[in-house]
């Protein structure tokens, strides 16, 4: 494969030229001089537009931490986690290419036009037709599990291998751990259809979240705290449960998509890949001049997490929007859901990020500190108000017949405040 070169793209503009070091195993980025003359400082904490290396023309290398794999920050971004990694990987053993010879360069013309958020990369892997095509999610989602199942190589025979070509496209660039689909959906007539790509008047792009049909009831979970984050005054994108053939996944419309317009988005591991903390999450509102809007909805963000249990709260579950004018906005929320492993130990389901410098055992005290340090108004209330949001738990829960054990679990392992 060995692409070796991309050229980096943001609305039809030239960003950049990436370059894989082979020696030193790690990729070089250049601004090109007339994206440098349009002031878009979309990484203005890493590798800003405006700082004296990038006006001299100077390269930036990446980073060699395993998070950005060899990539700068800004551009890590664009690959996916778990899931996508393994259809990539998939990929190549399919088509016989020696998995050790393909780079992060590799992997991000693989990615083409399809990365979350708005950076595209050129020469594109081209996959075949990028027109939307419709989508037959049970389908796809018995054909995904079957792909991660399979240890060495995806059986490839006339019956999947159009399957196989669909679920790469729409599935191979989202982050997360669990199986996805990039799609896009229409309202009225319930259709699905691919959403890499433009999609016709009527449809609104959404991200699919497979169900894995086990014991554990992921998708009703996640349907659950999406409810009880808008009660607790939390921005999500609108989200729903659909069922096909008895399986439901868990639906969510993308943020990083207005129409057919896209939106550059970066986590907080991209924008500020230092930050460990809540408190670090504050700052970066601050050094972005965003409002306290932002500010007040990051509180009860993290609110929400320490009652609710949400601790795989890590930094590439937080992020922040640019539109095309530069101005800069927290994110909506995402990944919201109870994410500890009941048989673990209690160490292993520790915050991800720190709060008053601590990741367990985090009291109301500790979330009042951060309160009156970033000049949050009425936290008090606040606590008091996402905490009662957090209580309505059982009674979703019970809607969708979720068993009563589990159900008793859960909440006993809720943060009283």
């Amino acid at each position: 494969m060995e692409t070796n070169v991309v050229k980096v793209k943001l609305w039809g503009m030239d960003v950049g030229y990436l370059y894989w070091d082979k020696k030193r195993g790690i990729a070089v980025f250049e601004y090109e001089p007339s994206f440098l003359d349009q002031g878009l400082d979309i990484a203005p904490l890493t590798m800003s537009v405006k700082s004296p290396r990038s006006q001299k023309q100077l390269p930036w290398t990446g980073e060699k931490a395993k998070l950005y794999q060899g990539l700068p920050p800004m551009i890590a971004d664009s690959l996916p986690d778990k899931w996508g990694n393994s259809l990539f990987k998939a990929w190549l053993r399919d088509n016989n290419i020696p998995v050790k010879r393909a780079s992060p360069v590799d992997h991000l013309s693989f990615i083409g036009t399809r990365a979350m958020g708005a950076l595209e990369y050129e020469p594109a892997q081209k996959l075949g037709d990028n027109s939307a095509f419709s989508v037959d999610v049970q389908r796809l989602y018995e054909f995904a599990k079957q792909v991660l199942n399979e240890r060495e190589t995806t059986v490839l025979n006339p019956e999947n291998s159009v399957l196989w070509q669909d679920l790469i496209k729409i599935s191979s660039s989202p982050g997360g751990k669990r199986p996805k689909a990039i799609v896009a959906i229409n309202d009225t007539t319930v259709d699905v259809i691919s959403g890499q790509g433009s999609i016709p008047e009527g449809f609104k792009h959404y991200i699919l979240k497979y169900d894995d049909n086990s014991a554990y009831p992921f998708a009703k979970m996640e349907y659950i705290y999406y409810r009880m984050a808008l009660d607790s005054g939390v921005d999500m994108m609108p989200s729903e449960l659909r069922t096909y053939e008895t399986v439901s996944h868990f639906l969510t419309r993308r943020f990083d998509r207005l129409g057919n317009e896209k939106i550059h988005t970066q986590t907080l591991a991209a924008i500020s890949p230092s930050s460990e903390s809540y408190e670090d999450i504050f700052a970066i509102l601050r050094r972005l001049n965003l409002p306290y809007e932002d500010a007040k909805q990051q509180y009860k963000r993290m609110l929400f997490n320490v009652i609710a249990r949400n601790v795989d709260d890590h930094s590439k579950n937080f992020s922040f929007c640019m539109n095309s004018n530069g101005v800069w906005r927290l994110s909506p929320a995402y990944d919201l859901t109870y994410s500890v492993d009941l048989n673990a130990p209690a160490y292993s389901n520790r915050h991800s990020l720190t709060i008053n410098g601590k990741n367990e055992d985090i009291i109301r005290e500790d979330l009042e500190v951060i309160g009156q340090n970033n000049d949050i108004q009425d936290y008090r209330a606040l606590i008091d108000s996402v905490a009662a949001a957090v209580a309505k738990f059982d009674e979703y829960a019970k809607d969708l017949d979720i068993d009563k054990k589990l159900i008793k679990e859960i909440k006993a392992d809720f943060v009283k405040m």
